[in-house]
């Protein structure tokens, strides 16, 4: 059934609308991690070290 409907999407879809199906994971999953990575460097960034803020948002990359 899975491998149906991955052929369905790669062959007889229309772009667009596979295009969305593909991209909009990747987009809501990225927001997350940058919500994530907006709050980690709030709360490290209230303890007043500025080489603690640049190491989060290195690792943030």
């Amino acid at each position: 059934m899975e491998e149906d409907a991955k052929k369905y999407r790669f062959e007889k879809m229309p772009v667009p609308q596979a295009v969305a199906a593909l991209a909009v994971p990747a987009i809501v999953s990225r927001a997350v991690t940058i919500s994530y990575n907006l709050a980690d460097t709030f709360f490290v960034g209230r303890l007043g070290n500025p080489y603690m803020v640049a190491a989060v948002s290195l690792v943030s990359l």
